[in-house]
């Protein structure tokens, strides 16, 4: 029973014990005017005080013992059944309204226009403060809390369109800025600022699996964090609308990240190959691959290429475990070797460029470095 119901049947209940009190006082009236009109004496003429009082015999005071006709207390089972009895009535009205000390409305119970019930709760000044009812647009259930001014601020009802479960949370001027709603198969969470730019948007996407979207003040998506059938990723877009970071998988199904140029192109991945391992590749601004290294299990590997992806020079390992270094030109043919080529000293290089006995980054730098110079 809510707290409506139940002030009413205490209503009623009250009414009923004055009817009954009124009711007994004309009965005990009538038949003290019946009896003073038998004696023949006027009920409203007192004895006089001459006249003897009689005493009832016996004992007038409290028994010691109570009657056993007469039970001590009301058992709980007994008082239920007469507060049930008692609250079996119904009140039919058109409208109830109630009222403050002052006399003035503060709370209505009507049927709105179109036959639903509705309930109206005003502040003391005739400022509506909630509305539970029905609404006009869909007829769906509608609950709208507003402010001291008559400004809504929260509404929870279902949206007109689809008729799924949404709540609006607006501010001051009325602007609806959060909204927390249903679709046939998941949920959403959406922050937007004024003029409607979304900021936030929390719940499900085209396809169905989780999405996390930062907006910036203008509207346009800078962050997403998407849950794939398989995996997830992290992107970064400008105001341009390019993406220029991702942090996810890669095409392999290992982890990946590519940074991007301002435009787009890819400037930087890494991740890994169909051998799983590991590679990082750096382009030039044409997405043309430069540079790309190698991680493999037995060595490593190091290829430099053009404009037109042709190897120009690389830096691995042989077949016998020793480093190699060389050049190429445009056609694929080897224009050095650090196991063939003479230098001006007549010394016989073996890729220790740096002659500290072994073969290793630092020989790749001197390598870079002077390559294509004259000797």
């Amino acid at each position: 029973m809510n707290p409506l119901e139940e002030r009413l049947n205490q209503l009623e209940m009250r009414v009923t014990r004055y009817r009954n009190l009124n009711i007994l006082l004309c009965l005990l009236l009538v038949t003290i005017v019946s009896v003073a009109a038998t004696d023949g004496m006027s009920p409203f003429k007192a004895k006089s005080v001459s006249e003897p009082l009689t005493m009832p015999e016996g004992n007038v005071g409290v028994p010691d013992l109570p009657n056993e006709d007469i039970p001590v207390a009301i058992p709980d089972a007994y008082r239920a059944e007469k507060i049930v009895a008692q609250t079996q009535g119904v009140i039919r009205t058109r409208r109830l309204e109630i009222v403050n000390e002052a006399g003035e409305v503060v709370v209505k119970l009507v049927a709105s226009a179109n036959g639903n019930g509705l309930i109206l709760v005003n502040s003391s000044e005739g400022k509506r403060q909630t509305y539970i009812g029905s609404s006009a647009s869909n007829g769906d259930g509608l609950v709208n809390i507003n402010s001291a001014e008559e400004k809504r601020l929260i509404s929870l009802g279902a949206n007109p369109e689809t008729g799924d479960g949404t709540i609006w949370i607006s501010n001051r001027n009325e602007e609806n800025l959060i909204w927390l709603s249903t679709t046939e198969s998941s949920g959403r969470l959406r922050i937007a600022k004024t003029g409607n730019e979304n900021l936030v948007y929390l719940g499900a996407s085209t396809l169905g699996n989780g999405l996390l979207s930062l907006s910036n003040k203008s509207g346009k998506d800078m962050v997403s964090i998407l849950a794939g059938d398989i995996s997830g990723h992290l992107s970064l877009r400008n105001n341009n609308d390019k993406m220029i970071a991702y942090l996810g998988t890669d095409i392999g199904g290992g982890g990946g990240l590519q940074i991007n140029s301002k435009t787009g192109t890819e400037l930087i991945r890494a991740g890994s190959n169909t051998n799983d391992d590991g590679v990082l590749r750096v382009s030039n601004s044409y997405g043309t691959f430069g540079v790309w290294i190698v991680g493999a299990n037995e060595h490593g590997y190091v290829g430099i290429q053009d404009a037109q992806e042709r190897l120009l020079a690389e830096m691995a390992a042989t077949a016998d475990g020793n480093g190699l270094v060389r050049t190429l030109s445009p056609e694929g043919i080897t224009t050095w070797s650090s196991n063939t080529v003479q230098v001006n000293t007549g010394s016989l290089l073996k890729g220790d460029m740096d002659n500290d006995g072994d073969i290793d980054g630092d020989d790749f730098l001197i390598f870079s470095e002077n390559f294509g110079k004259k000797r």
